[in-house]
């Protein structure tokens, strides 16, 4: 068995598609499919199913995979530990949320360490793209660690002369038919709107959608509709014309998140401090 045939297999198994592994690798979909047959050959048993245009990993398949997964991390973590001078490297976050407050610390960091890169992607999926560190509010499972990053209250905004802006308390009747404005479908305040909407009593009126959060304020503040906003994360986004009101008891938590098992560069490590000290500056601010 060679090293790169393993990572072949591991990658394959992760995405279950040979042409996604060989674009990571730069290689021909081909070599991938032609390593691991050898790779099956040498060990005696199959472990993909192959139908027509589409693999699977079987159970034999993921036996072997939770094995070499393991083996392949540890050489990967002692590689990392020999190289780690703690000043170059590079950091690849997935943003699902906060992205101000990730980029601000981005900034912060690049002064401090110019030989680091840092590659942000907005949404990746960490089970399927190569990422170091996760900033959501999801909960992604046992195959990652991390800690809260911040706990903040979901407030309504509206313009100061929307109808609701005089309530001083505001029901489910007052909600029903408001137009909402928002972020899109699958995103984390596209969620969230649904869900207090839910737990309310009535499915809310989306009218607009963005994936833009500087459109989303702009709609709020020309009085197009009212809108659902975490209110360390959009503090200061605002103009004085904008109310906010707590309509229900709802909170986000953004979390933090790496790989279980991997080793985290002495950078890495730094950066994390530096993203828990600035959210904690944000939320202390509030």
């Amino acid at each position: 068995m060679e090293l790169l045939q393993l990572k072949y297999f591991c990658d394959a198994a992760k995405t279950e598609n040979f042409t996604a592994t060989a674009k990571r690798f730069f290689v021909p979909t081909s070599a991938v499919s032609q390593s691991i047959k050898r790779l099956e050959a040498e060990l005696g048993v199959k472990l993909f199913t192959r139908e027509a245009n589409r693999i699977s990993l079987n159970e034999r398949g993921k036996a072997f995979f939770a094995e070499v997964g393991q083996a392949l991390t540890m050489l990967d973590n002692a590689a990392k530990r020999a190289c780690d001078d703690g000043e170059r490297g590079e950091i690849r976050i997935s943003i699902f949320i906060n992205r101000r407050t990730v980029m601000q610390t981005v900034e912060r960091f690049r002064k401090i360490h110019p030989d680091v890169n840092i590659v942000t992607k907005y949404a990746a999926d960490p089970t399927k793209e190569a990422v170091d560190l996760i900033v959501t509010d999801k909960d992604l499972g046992r195959a990652f660690e991390g800690s809260a990053l911040i706990k903040e209250d979901i407030l309504l905004a509206m313009h100061k002369d929307h109808p609701l802006a005089s309530l001083a308390q505001i029901s489910c009747d007052d909600l029903k038919g408001i137009p909402f404005i928002c972020t899109n479908q699958g995103s984390s305040l596209y969620r969230i709107t649904n869900e207090i909407c839910s737990d309310i009593g009535f499915k809310p009126h989306i009218a607009i959608c963005s994936d833009d959060p500087y459109y989303i304020r702009k709609c709020v503040e020309m009085g197009l509709g009212v809108a659902l906003i975490p209110a360390v994360s959009w503090k200061g986004q605002f103009s004085e014309n904008i109310l906010f009101k707590k309509i229900h008891a709802y909170r986000r938590f953004t979390y933090l998140y790496y790989k279980k098992g991997e080793y985290l560069p002495l950078y890495m490590q730094e950066f994390c401090e530096m993203l828990a000290e600035e959210c904690k500056r944000e939320e202390t601010a509030l």
